[in-house]
Order: structure tokens, then sequence, then C-alpha cells
């Protein structure tokens, strides 16, 4: 079939007319059509299963994000927070209205644009890890390019499924001062192997458990504890016994002042 293709794409031999071809014209036409068809079929499988980037809305009854600012006049550090995994609508919306918001407003109230991307998948397992990847990598991008933000003072920070996205984002960005994680969920593969790679990050990390944790977060947080040690980061490490176990980094209590400090020293 090749030699058919080479008649139609050589500039130095001119092409026969029809009339001179005859029906031996039809059949080169048909292949030429018959190719064009399976490529356009190829460019559209392509462009369906490529996956749309998020457009991020905190206006209106049910935003795909909440943005909160301090008051005065930035440029102000920024701290991307992602959160955990929901497992149904009415925990959604009572998450996105109540604990999510104020904790997007007690880092403003501290000094830092905050912005909170919402995960509205109910599913638990790995297999959206690398598109929530994707999400929160561009949230970051789209929080850098505020007019109120000063890009080179951004930390990022997650709790739970979060936490695991957190470290992930982490270990390919450059442009981060600092990472926050709390009970990060030992999702597999993608804990280990993260974990495994914790050579890659290169800023402050703080992490933070609370001793009756009991989603399995205690035994995250030292193997990942361990691994930054081993390699020589710089790792704070903070094993709460008061009390709230997997959910309380979800709720501004206690545990606030730690988060507080080390932010302001990282980023202010």
């Amino acid at each position: 079939m090749m030699h058919l293709f080479r008649r139609f794409t050589v500039g130095s031999v001119p092409l026969k007319s029809t009339e001179e071809t005859g029906l031996q014209s039809r059949p080169k036409l048909q292949w030429r059509a018959v190719a064009c068809a399976i490529l356009l079929v190829l460019v559209a499988t392509q462009s369906c299963s490529m996956r749309a980037a998020p457009a991020f809305t905190v206006a209106g009854e049910k935003p795909n994000a909440l943005l909160c600012r301090p008051e005065g006049k930035g440029p102000f550090p920024a701290v991307v927070w992602s959160h955990g995994r929901v497992v149904d609508a009415v925990t959604l919306e009572r998450a996105r209205t109540g604990g999510w918001r104020r904790i997007c407003q007690a880092l403003a109230s501290d000094g830092f644009v905050a912005f909170v991307p919402i995960r509205e998948y109910f599913g638990a397992g790995p297999q959206n890890i690398p598109s929530n990847e994707e999400d929160l990598s561009r949230a970051v991008d789209y929080v850098k390019g505020l007019s109120d933000v000063d890009p080179s003072r951004m930390a990022l920070m997650g709790h739970s499924r979060g936490g695991l996205l957190t470290l992930l984002v982490g270990l390919e960005r450059k442009d981060l001062k600092a990472l926050v994680i709390t009970a990060p969920a030992d999702i597999p593969p993608h804990f280990s192997q993260a974990v495994a790679r914790v050579s890659y990050i290169n800023v402050p990390v703080l992490l933070l458990v609370e001793e009756g944790d009991e989603m399995g977060s205690l035994g995250a947080v030292n193997a990942l504890d361990q691994a930054l040690r081993s390699r020589g980061k710089e790792v704070r490490t903070i094993r709460y016994n008061r009390g709230g176990g997997h959910y309380l980094f979800i709720r501004v209590e206690y545990w606030w002042d730690d988060l507080r400090s080390f932010l302001r020293e990282r980023l202010l």
C-alpha cells in the first residue's frame, strides 16, 4: 500500500489525469479517504479522552473553590489547602459551608491568602489520585496568578487524601516555600512510592497527626518522618495526644497555634 501513497507525495513525478488512469485512480482515492477517516477518528478519540482543566469558581451558591483574603493591602503570602475525601453530597455541602470555610477564614485571619479547591468526587481508592494531583497543581498555578499574592511565598497544605496529594505535588514543584501534611492517607501504591522519592523535596515540611488517629495515619506519618530525616530533609513532626483523632485537622482547634507559627516562620 505504501507505493500508492508515494505516487501522490513525490513532487517530481507528475500525477496522471483520471482519463489516463481510468478506474485505477478510484482505489487510490478510496485508500486516501480511508486513511483520512482513520486519522480523524484517532484525533477525536484522543481529544475526548483528555480531561478538561478545572475552571475555578469562588462565587455563587456552590463554588468549586473557596478564596479568603486578609485585610489590608498585598501582596500577601498564600496557602493552598487540599481537603480529604468526602463520602456523599450532604457531607460535601456541610464541609463547603462549614469546616472548610472556617479553615479558609482562619488562614486569612493569620495574614495569608487562602485557597481551597473542592473535589466533588466521592469514590475511594487510588484511581483518581493522578487527576487529583494535576488539579491541585493547577490550583497552585491559579493562586500564583492572583494580583494580591506574592508567588514567591506560597505553601501547600493538605489533610488525609489531600495530605497525600500535597506530598505528591511537593515532589514535583520547585516553587513552593513549605509543605504542611496532616494525617496523610496511606493509599497504595501512591503513598509508598512518594515516600521512596522524598529526596526530591527541597522545602521544610510540617507533619501533624493525632496519636488516636483511627484511619492509620500515625503509621503513615512515622514512615514519612523517618524517610525525610534519613535523607537529611528539614521536617518538624508533631504527634498530639490530646484527642481529636483523624478529623482533628478539619477543625480550628489546639493544633492551630503550631500551624500558625510554622507558616509565619516560613512565609512572613
